[in-house]
């Protein structure tokens, strides 16, 4: 799966219409306020107002910063402020920040004089030097406003690559336990038939239909982790048809599945590892019938699933059950698909044999 490109810069910082609109908003915004500022303090001290020189000072004021904004985002992205490389940069953004002033000072009184022809303004060295501190704070705070941005844009980009990555390893971990299973399972049904090729040729041949049936099924959906337990069932049959043949009159299977359980999605071929152990560690190990039981239901916000066979149980298999490919590949996956939300437990059947309980959580197709 290829991971889509991620964006390096914040959609506000990018040069478009929609982004400028934005911009010039925040910086009216704030003009604004230092009109209403104004204001209040003109009351307070009983000064006449006179609107039409404050709003449009007041105006030009916060536009002359806002011209300088196209810049600093873009050195911010050029030059941004790191802890590896601030001796670097800070100077020169001291640089940059002392000339943005004396350039706003050179371009405010022409504006002012544009605008309010009988203004009285103070020199150019005057506004300089009664203003530059305040007017280096408001650039300062702007650059840490523009860095922010870019902090958390990278923040977020990197929190979307490490999901993507995760996301990525799951899928890579359940292809290569799918790539496992099915060569196992067809190994074991192979041997099946090549053990019935001389005995019984009639039956290996049914076995082999069964089989091409499965396989045709099983490739269909090859790239599906999850499948309803309808179809999950269907597939189940092929594979039990599959054992019928072998064993004949010996093997019963008996499904009971709860009201509204088969259109809850569960992994896809998680149940034939789990009968297959049934068989060939309950069933095959006695010599007369034997009986496995698959039930399932609903319950609150989960699919409880239980495969159960009344053979010898875990009292007298030494090597069952430890966990061969079958149930160590399904724990693995029930965990890279739900984590902690799944289980799969080994317990004794009632009246003998074994039973395996498998937990998923309530999922539904769409």
């Amino acid at each position: 799966m290829k991971a889509p490109a991620l964006s390096s810069t914040p959609p506000l910082l990018r040069w478009s219409w929609g982004s400028v609109l934005i911009i010039w908003a925040i910086w009216t915004a704030l003009a604004l306020l230092s009109v209403v500022g104004a204001v209040i303090t003109f009351r307070q001290i009983g000064r006449p107002i006179e609107w039409r020189w404050l709003i449009t000072w007041r105006l030009a004021d916060w536009y002359t910063c806002a011209i300088f904004t196209p810049l600093l985002i873009w050195m911010a992205r050029r030059w941004p402020i790191e802890r590896g490389g601030w001796t670097r940069t800070v100077p020169l953004w001291i640089g940059v920040v002392s000339l943005c002033v004396i350039l706003k000072y050179a371009l405010l009184p022409q504006l002012i004089r544009l605008l309010l022809p009988q203004s009285h303004l103070p020199s150019f060295r005057e506004m300089v030097s009664q203003n530059f501190i305040i007017e280096s704070m408001i650039f300062w705070a702007l650059i840490g406003v523009i860095h922010a941005i870019l902090y958390y844009h990278r923040f977020r980009e990197r929190e979307k690559e490490a999901a993507l990555l995760h996301g990525q390893l799951a899928e890579a971990r359940l292809e290569a336990l799918g790539a496992q299973l099915h060569p196992h399972f067809l190994f074991n049904t192979l041997q099946g038939i090549s053990t019935l090729l001389h005995r019984d040729p009639d039956a290996a041949d049914r076995m082999l239909a069964r089989l091409s049936d499965l396989l045709r099924r099983t490739l269909r959906r090859a790239e599906s982790q999850e499948v309803s337990l309808g179809d999950e069932l269907e597939t189940l049959d092929n594979y039990v048809a599959i054992q019928q043949v072998r064993f004949q009159d010996r093997l019963t299977v008996e499904k009971m599945i709860g009201p509204g359980a088969e259109e809850v999605l569960v992994p896809h071929f998680v149940l034939q590892p789990l009968v297959e152990n049934a068989i060939e560690h309950g069933i095959a190990r006695r010599a007369g019938a034997g009986r496995i039981t698959i039930a399932a239901s609903r319950n609150d916000d989960h699919l409880e699933l239980s495969i159960s066979d009344d053979g010898s149980g875990l009292d007298h298999s030494n090597d069952f059950p430890v966990e061969g490919i079958g149930l160590g590949n399904t724990r693995r996956r029930l965990a890279a698909l739900y984590g902690d939300r799944a289980a799969l437990t080994l317990s004794p059947a009632p009246g003998g044999g074994l039973r395996v309980d498998l937990v998923v959580p309530l999922r539904r197709p769409g």
